[in-house]
């Protein structure tokens, strides 16, 4: 059988049109949910922080983390 002379896709390409759409997607969805409340850019900023670090998967580590300079 003979190769195809266009190169295939690399499967980590397909990771930047997803990353952009979920990107977009939540930022139409905080504007349309923050432009009809009235909120301080402080609530604001720590809503999209927390949003961020959840999303990430870093809570349990950020947890952790407080409690150990807790106990000290």
């Amino acid at each position: 059988m003979k190769r195809p002379d266009h190169p295939r896709m690399r499967s980590w390409m397909l990771f930047v049109p997803v990353g952009v759409v979920v990107l977009v997607t939540h930022s139409v969805v905080l504007y349309y949910v923050l432009s009809h409340t009235a909120l301080s850019a402080a609530v604001v900023s720590g809503v999209i922080a927390l949003i961020v670090i959840k999303h990430l998967g870093m809570l349990g580590p950020l947890y952790a983390l407080f409690r150990r300079r807790a106990r000290r």
